[in-house]
């Protein structure tokens, strides 16, 4: 019997490849004012992104106690193992609350091998690691090879990230106006990693669109393995001509042409809005 993956809808994997791979997804919750919203299935990331640019301020919140609990309860009971591959814990305490009702599963129901693993990883790169462990469970992996086969994904897989526009993180908190508008008015694009802890770190900032776009492309070219054939993951929020910018340019100069595109699930795009872009590729196989 193989091995159940379980993942939350922080994974930007296109929904049918999930339902391929029988991915259980869990979703996470997203707030607006007194109203709240299970995520890919109350409300849908093109209503968000939309709302936003009307100046709707949204927010999100972990996958709750009980929503592990009673995951986990009905694989226990059915005797059949699992293996949860969460968010990562640098942005988000889904991975402690995760852990807690695994324990208390273990506790109660023994005999069944309930797991819980910090990808560190977040939207498409959660979803290139989801891809991968699923596809391998399904082959009969054993739960001791998958979780090693998780942490080789960690590893090897590049998250990149930029926002074009500021002023949505301003209304989340996270900016101050005057350096939004400053940010703004100058053109200043923020270039963005997650840094091997699972957390999201400014690495460098861009004046224009052009010098972005030749920063990713650069980046990409620098640290991918045989960019000409790996696929490369395009998750953004309504950032078409960017996205068709730098692919234009990696097919222009490298041959690439292997590209898949999704958009950006809201546990990340509230934060940073519509106008938001993220690119993820290996270094290495993980395989």
């Amino acid at each position: 019997m193989c091995i159940h993956i379980i993942t939350d809808s922080a994974c930007d994997l296109p929904k049918e490849r999930l339902e391929a791979l029988q991915v259980q997804v869990l979703p996470l919750y997203v707030t607006q004012g007194d109203n709240i919203y299970r995520d890919g299935i109350d409300i849908q990331p093109e209503e968000i992104y939309k709302n936003m640019k009307e100046g709707v301020v949204y927010k999100t919140s972990q996958i709750p106690y009980q929503d592990y609990y009673d995951c986990f309860k009905t694989y226990a009971e059915a005797r059949q193992d699992a293996l949860l591959l969460s968010f990562s814990s640098g942005l988000s305490g889904t991975y402690q609350t995760a852990c807690l009702a695994k324990n208390e599963i273990n506790k109660e129901y023994p005999d069944v091998d309930i797991r819980v693993v910090d990808t560190k990883a977040v939207t498409g790169g959660l979803g290139m690691v989801v891809d991968v462990v699923a596809e391998q469970a399904q082959n009969g992996m054993s739960m001791d090879e998958l979780i090693q086969l998780t942490n080789r994904c960690h590893e090897h897989i590049h998250h990149i990230f930029t926002v074009t526009n500021l002023e949505y993180v301003c209304r989340g908190g996270r900016l101050s106006r005057p350096s939004a508008f400053i940010g703004n008015a100058l053109k200043i694009h923020p270039f963005m990693i997650v840094d091997d802890e699972g957390k999201l770190e400014i690495t460098d900032k861009c004046r224009g669109e052009k010098r972005l776009v030749k920063k990713f492309v650069q980046y990409i070219a620098d640290h991918s393995y045989d960019i000409a054939h790996q696929k490369i993951y395009f998750v953004d929020a309504y950032q078409d001509h960017l996205v068709n910018a730098v692919q234009e340019q990696l097919t222009k100069q490298y041959g690439c042409t292997n590209f898949s595109r999704k958009i950006l699930a809201p546990v990340i795009g509230t934060h940073i809005g519509p106008g938001s872009m993220t690119v993820f590729f290996y270094d290495q196989k993980p395989l």
